[in-house]
């Protein structure tokens, strides 16, 4: 009886081996078909055409990399919902052009309550302020965008890459309250690349497509999981283009009026979501879109 018991335990054992080993080669075959880019967007900067990357270059870098996958800065459950326009404007645009560039769009951000957030602000250490000061001063003031044919170019460089993953990891992130302030940027960035990979399973070519801040931080979080992702150098020529199709503008406006409902309680909402409209600039944000993209 025990012989039996210990050949059975031992058969046991082999098999859990066996399937784990599976399992793992698997993922590293599946990973080893897909190629993974990260590209950066600056929200409201985009629709400054000095900056020579507008909406429409955006676009272009992406549509150069043909992929079948772009994982978007809004979260799962504001897309194509009343809050969706709490989210930067180029990626409802993204979300809009996604049948007409041929890849599949999904919404991938996640972001900490207002409540919690809010009160890590006010309670912000005046020694990381401090700290943040001296290190834009000695690193970002010397450093000028207009020096580049794009914007692009400066904000997907390696010194700025370096130099903004820096200010979070060596001093914003080695303090919980001013994380948490930052929007709890690790747990954040996490998030954005579990949510991203869980619906990746059967694309060749995934984007994530973020503010240029988050490049590095989502380039580590892949790498953690044996993800080389890949930060493309420009692909597009400035074009200075603004104009959107219409059904792009519709969107907008249409999430535009959803978040003056909010902000005047007309429609059903959490108090989160109030609190979020509220104290931002959200509105201001989509009406300069509108405005300039028209």
């Amino acid at each position: 009886m025990l012989k039996r018991l210990t050949i059975f335990i031992l058969v046991a054992c082999l098999v859990t081996i066996s399937t784990i080993l599976i399992v793992k080669t698997s993922h590293k075959e599946n990973n080893s078909k897909q190629e993974f880019y990260i590209i950066g967007t600056i929200h409201s900067m985009h629709f400054n055409p000095d900056n020579h990357y507008t909406i429409i270059d955006l676009q272009n870098q992406i549509s150069k990399l043909n992929p079948d996958l772009v994982c978007g800065e809004i979260t799962p459950e504001a897309f194509n919902q009343a809050m969706e326009g709490y989210f930067p404007p180029e990626a409802a645009f993204l979300a809009q052009m996604s049948s007409a560039m041929n890849y599949r769009f999904v919404p991938v951000d996640w972001r900490l309550d207002y409540a919690t957030q809010s009160k890590a602000e006010k309670d912000f250490p005046p020694s990381i302020k401090e700290k943040i000061t001296s290190f834009g001063n000695a690193n970002f003031a010397t450093f000028n965008p207009s020096n580049y044919e794009s914007a692009y170019d400066f904000f997907h460089s390696t010194l700025n890459l370096h130099i903004v993953d820096s200010l979070y990891e060596k001093i914003i992130c080695t303090d919980s309250i001013a994380d948490l302030a930052q929007g709890s940027w690790h747990e954040r960035n996490k998030k954005i690349v579990e949510n991203g990979l869980r619906t990746a399973k059967n694309a060749h070519r995934v984007v994530f497509v973020f503010g240029s801040d988050h490049i590095p931080q989502i380039q580590r979080q892949l790498k953690k999981l044996g993800i080389e992702a890949q930060v493309p150098e420009r692909l597009f020529t400035p074009s200075n283009n603004l104009k959107v199709p219409e059904k792009v503008l519709t969107r907008w406006k249409r999430n535009l009026e959803n978040l003056k409902l909010i902000r005047d309680k007309k429609i059903p909402t959490t108090e989160n979501n109030y609190q979020k409209v509220i104290n931002s600039k959200r509105i201001q944000d989509l009406e300069l879109a509108i405005q300039k993209s028209s």
